[in-house]
């Protein structure tokens, strides 16, 4: 028979209340009838309603993880955004919270329509996982809940953490040209996308540094976000088609190369590749993708640890977060000098 607050309250010799106080560590309750509480419900392997504990808090226990299905593949099985979902359970097991995960279609989103966690007001806070339009973002931080967003260049008045975009595709891009590449073009999703658009700055940059000429032709932004690799062609309609290729992340960088290979072109004897977000799989392709290294669980595990702050300690702070990256070297880029 299960053990309830009763039982143990009875055994401690104080009210259904004071037991209930005392096992959530109220202050209008002395320390020593905690102690006593807190050993006769261990004593007895007490284990306290979650929904009971929630109302009496007037807390649901719960934090919200909100993505957007832009593709046709679910957002949650993009390999970035699944490391990052791990590192944020994993921040989660020492907690007394909950995770429920929601994800929108692109037309809900479109609509600004609130997903229902956050109309039914089952979470205490939410962390905004992806690219999300800025007035999609401001409608939910308008409801009042505590918001960390992951991935997504936003407003200064909003928690978020992010990548050192920029300076992850400078150092890519630098490498490519010590390495004697010369002829290097940007392939990326929608400029739209903060982190696509900075890497972009990044690669800009490392080629104005280095006077190399930048050619409009050698980049190239998916702003229809059409799936698969056709819209990459465009890239070798030049007759003077790169000699080295950055992507915006690995999963393009990959389907970048069953373009290249379905034009006959090999990576990296013709062409060079380089990516984004050191996904597991790049290094068991063939080539192993050259790439740029983000800590993806330890981006989850920092954005559980900022939200949990914020309904705690209703902490109003504002925290802009960049994650550092490392440059990893593989096997898709060829020395040519």
């Amino acid at each position: 028979m299960k053990v309830t607050i009763y039982d143990v309250a009875k055994k401690a010799g104080v009210s259904i209340s004071t037991a209930s106080k005392a096992l959530n560590d109220r202050k209008d309750v002395g320390e020593k009838t905690k102690e006593k509480v807190k050993q006769i419900a261990k004593e007895l392997s007490y284990e306290p309603s979650h929904f009971a504990r929630a109302l009496a808090m007037k807390k649901t226990g719960n934090i919200g993880v909100l993505t957007v299905r832009y593709y046709s593949t679910p957002m949650l099985t993009n390999p970035f955004y699944s490391k990052i979902i791990e590192g944020i359970e994993e921040g989660l097991m020492n907690s007394d919270l909950n995770l429920i995960t929601n994800v929108l279609r692109r037309e809900q989103i479109e609509r600004l329509e609130l997903p229902k966690m956050v109309k039914e007001k089952n979470i205490d806070g939410l962390i905004l996982l992806g690219y999300m339009p800025e007035e999609f973002v401001d409608l939910i931080v308008n409801k009042g809940l505590p918001v960390v967003v992951v991935d997504n260049d936003v407003k200064e008045n909003i928690s978020m953490i992010v990548t050192d975009d920029e300076g992850g595709a400078y150092n890519a891009v630098n490498y490519l040209i010590k390495t004697g590449h010369k002829k290097i073009a940007y392939i990326s999703g929608p400029s739209k996308r903060g982190s696509f658009k900075k890497r972009g700055d990044g690669y800009l940059k490392a080629l104005s540094d280095n006077n190399i000429e930048i050619r409009p032709d050698f980049i190239l932004y998916n702003e229809n976000e059409e799936p698969g690799y056709e819209w990459m062609k465009k890239i070798l309609e030049s007759n003077d088609i790169p000699d080295a290729i950055f992507t915006c992340n690995d999963v393009t960088a990959i389907l970048c190369i069953n373009m290249l290979r379905e034009r006959g072109l090999k990576v990296p004897d013709d062409i060079s590749v380089i990516g984004f977000d050191n996904i597991e799989m790049g290094q068991h392709f063939i080539p192993s993708l050259s790439t740029v290294d983000v800590d993806k669980e330890k981006i989850g595990i920092k954005a559980v640890n900022l939200l949990s702050d914020k309904i705690k300690n209703k902490t109003k702070s504002i925290e802009r977060i960049i994650f550092p990256v490392n440059l990893i070297i593989r096997d898709s880029v060829k020395q040519r000098k």
